[in-house]
């Protein structure tokens, strides 16, 4: 019998007489011990241009993400140790560069840590190493082969931390990705111990499983690791071997998706299914805060988006408050309730979980219902599934104490409204006579209902306006900037370049590339020669000018600048000058570790005037369309007007040829010829309009015509006229405009929401998904079976583009995008 109804905003609550078929919640039956919800910074250098923000912005993004009952409210933050080498989307600099070299002032993860702990002092702090100086390993490649070696670098960061900036490192890794050793771990464990840092657990391996068996074959292994740590685990397979340890089993990296409400949806079916389903106690994203620029890796699969310094522009995305579901109504330390206790499957899809304070009567229980295709992260695969919306009655044991009112905040992250519910507090439930309450679970609802009445929902207003464009025309002295840090923009991929007092002149500060000698690795183990960039990926048309001195000890060394270089500088125009041979190139890429020099040559000379050593060449590289307009070293024009290829398009950048500690000053980028300026051939779209393929607008500019969002239903919306691309289920059928409906399956095209920003992804028409999106040299676009120019596409966000390459392809030749005329 119904005793009240009421219906509160979106959620419906029914208070039942008798609470039958109910989903009991008892705190007798007590799981495990929550470890925490957490953010990663690193691997690598996903935080380099927060730094550079100015206040109050910089503080304002600080507070969306570590403030407590403001924002992500984060518990754990995990951070990169550096190690000089490429670990996905730039170097991040190590405290030592060489056995003899210990500074504590470099980089940003530091800096980050304090800021979180001001804000949060309960915060627990995690470190983990992507890659290593190449002398921990004394040329074997390995950081494993004298453990003692390692050991003592990542405990001298330990050290530093604690030191330096009165940090206390909870937890430490062991090589993120990469292979695990037991001789390795229990010499960091009685090294730590030894040294006074017993607090400090050992989390293995961040990887795979393969840590599990490992440890079976080795118990004292097995003793030396706290946490069993796993990246993108499946709650499909079996987890029985790690928890045999009885062991905290971790999602220490997880999620790598973008940040829409995709990426939310993601998060918030992982953060719950990882306890109900595989028994894992905390859950780390990568990665914490999307500050780097588009063009490298993973673009923007964070908490939240910060890439535009310059402006002060951030986004708080709908991950932030997914997070604070959970974040802003638990503590580390709280206990989940077992499997059909507190925690579970949903009857109709989805699932439940519940957290209680062991030492009140406070819990928190958090429901989250998303259906296949839009809880999927971008790894691993999710075996498909049904959902359906439902009304849950959950029945209060007598061992949850005594419960009157519930507070209730809601999200719906597939309502796709232009103001879709985001983290909002309902009105309390008011719990039954009979301890039961009953709540209506809509398809991509994510509920919180708690006894804790502290949440909120913060925030600090709109951020300023945002402008994509990098700022030119650019120039840099570096004389501004602290010892041993990196110039604002400036994002080092190979190689580390810091800031440095100039020994031969008082007063001026220079860049010097820091890395002595090939690291160890986890992506990049010696490719081309170090390069460091900024700028956009979509920038052509450039002139690039910077100084350069080589130390008389880096026999051969070269300075490069380079204009439309990609991530690594292996596409790109490259300009070099060589000491010793006293001659330059000019390259498709950069220059390869192996033999100092490019591979892809398109001209070379002999250079003015020797390329002295201890003393400053200035060189430039000025780049329009199809011509090199000129390559000049020290004034002296050695090229010019001479044909290149236009489909390159990228950062501008500079570095050397090898691990040579060449030395930078006054570097500056110009725009340079007629493309800067644009307007738009098209009329304005009408419904009906079909759509083309047209050269791109290039240098970071964009038109109204090329404007489209990638949106979170899987349409393709036209900024400008807010029509949506719209087929006909046939092969070889045009895409026109018309009005949007999220719901038309002609109008839904698929795609990998993360990577199709950073690779060339199908776009699937959902009526058919033998047909995808698909496009013809002469410009026409269609659906097709694959018999097509292409059948990929990549978005380009800060032109809001859809194009048809990422790098140079020269079959298809100068980039192509989806336009509507």
């Amino acid at each position: 019998k119904m005793a009240a109804v009421k219906t509160v905003g979106l959620v419906c609550v029914l208070f039942l007489a008798l609470a039958e078929g109910s989903l009991v919640i008892d705190r007798s039956k007590l799981g495990n011990k929550f470890d925490g919800i957490g953010g990663l910074s690193g691997g690598g250098a996903t935080s380099r241009l927060l730094v550079d923000y100015k206040e109050p912005q910089r503080t304002e993004v600080l507070d969306y993400l570590f403030k407590p009952n403001f924002g992500a409210s984060l518990q754990i933050l995990k951070v990169e140790i550096g190690g000089d080498s490429q670990s996905t989307d730039g170097t991040e600099t190590s405290h030592m560069h060489s056995e003899d070299d210990l500074d504590f002032s470099r980089g940003y993860e530091w800096w980050l840590m304090v800021e979180a702990k001001k804000r949060n002092p309960d915060i627990l702090l995690y470190g983990l190493a992507w890659a290593f100086p190449g002398w921990v390993g004394r040329g074997s490649g390995s950081p494993f082969t004298y453990p003692n070696l390692t050991a003592t670098y990542i405990t001298n960061w330990i050290k530093g931390a604690h030191s330096v900036y009165g940090l206390t490192i909870d937890y430490v890794g062991v090589w993120n990705e990469r292979s695990s050793d037991g001789t390795y771990v229990k010499t960091l464990r009685a090294m730590l111990d030894n040294e006074g840092y017993s607090h400090t657990q050992i989390v293995a391996q961040d990887g795979g499983t393969e840590i599990c068996d490992d440890m079976a074959k080795d118990p004292a292994y097995a003793k030396a690791v706290s946490v069993v740590g796993l990246h993108y685990p499946s709650d499909y397979n079996n987890y029985d071997k790690c928890h045999s340890f009885g062991k905290p089993v971790w999602a220490s990296e997880e999620s790598s998706s973008y940040d829409d409400l995709n990426g939310a949806a993601c998060w918030a079916r992982v953060i719950t299914s990882h306890w109900v389903l595989s028994g894992f106690t905390a859950s780390i994203m990568w990665n914490l805060v999307g500050s780097y620029f588009h063009g490298t890796e993973w673009y923007a699969s964070s908490m939240m988006t910060a890439v535009e310094p310059w402006s002060g522009h951030y986004e708080v995305n709908p991950v932030i408050w997914a997070t604070a579901h959970l974040t802003q109504f638990t503590s580390v330390g709280w206990v989940y309730l077992v499997d059909g206790q507190g925690s579970g499957n949903l009857p109709k899809g989805g699932f439940y979980a519940t957290l209680v304070d062991s030492t009140t009567s406070d819990f928190t229980l958090t429901i989250v219902k998303i259906d296949h295709t839009h809880a999927y992260c971008t790894r691993p695969k999710l075996p498909a599934f049904d959902v359906s919306a439902e009304t849950v009655t959950f029945t209060l044991a007598e061992s949850m104490g005594a419960v009157r009112n519930l507070a209730v905040w809601y999200s719906n992250f597939q309502n796709y409204s232009s103001s879709p519910p985001m983290f909002i507090r309902q009105a309390d439930i008011l719990v039954g006579t009979n301890r039961s309450f009953t709540v209506n679970i809509p398809v991509g609802a994510f509920i919180t209902v708690t006894t804790i009445t502290t949440g909120a929902k913060g925030t600090h207003g709109p951020p300023p306006t945002t402008v994509p464009s990098f700022p030119l025309p650019y120039a840099d002295d570096f004389d501004k900037y602290e010892d041993s840090q990196e110039a604002a923009y400036w994002s080092d991929q190979i190689g580390a370049f810091e800031i440095h007092p100039d020994e031969r002149q008082a007063g001026n500060k220079i860049m010097r590339q820091m890395v002595p000698t090939l690291p160890i690795g986890w992506s990049d183990h010696g490719s081309l020669g170090p390069v460091t960039i900024v700028g956009m990926r979509e920038w052509q048309d450039l002139e690039v000018q910077i100084s350069f001195r080589v130390p008389s000890s880096a026999k051969g060394a070269a300075g490069c600048v380079a204009t439309r270089s990609d991530q690594m500088w292996a596409n790109g125009i490259v300009f070099c000058a060589y000491s010793d041979s006293n001659d330059w190139t000019l390259s498709i890429g950069g220059p390869s570790q192996d033999s100092a020099r490019p591979t892809n040559v398109l001209a070379s000379g002999n250079t003015p005037h020797p390329v002295d050593y201890d003393v400053w060449h200035t060189i430039s590289l000025n780049t329009i369309d199809l011509i090199v307009v000129s390559a000049v070293f020290d004034g002296l024009q050695v090229l010019s007007n001479f044909a290149i290829r236009n489909t390159d398009t990228g950062f501008a950048a500079f570095g050397t040829n090898r691990w040579f500690a060449v030395e930078y000053d006054n570097v500056s980028i110009t725009p340079s010829g007629a493309r800067w300026h644009v307007s738009d051939p098209c009329p304005a779209a009408q419904p009906g309009q079909q759509l083309r393929a047209t050269p791109c607008v290039t240098n970071g500019l964009s038109i109204a015509s090329q404007r489209f969002e990638l949106r979170a239903d899987y349409t393709l919306y036209h900024s400008e006229s807010g029509l949506c691309a719209t087929a006909v289920n046939k092969g070889d059928a045009p895409i026109t405009l018309t009005v949007c409906n999220s719901t038309d399956a002609r109008q839904q095209f698929f795609n990998d929401y993360t990577r199709i920003r950073n690779t060339p992804d199908p776009l699937t028409y959902q009526a058919n998904p033998s047909l995808k999106l698909s496009g013809e040299l002469s410009g026409e676009v269609h659906l097709s079976t694959g018999v097509a120019a292409w059948d990929t596409w990549v978005y380009f966000p800060n032109t809001f583009q859809l194009r048809n390459q990422y790098v140079a392809n020269q079959r298809l030749g100068y980039p192509l995008c989806l336009s509507t005329c």
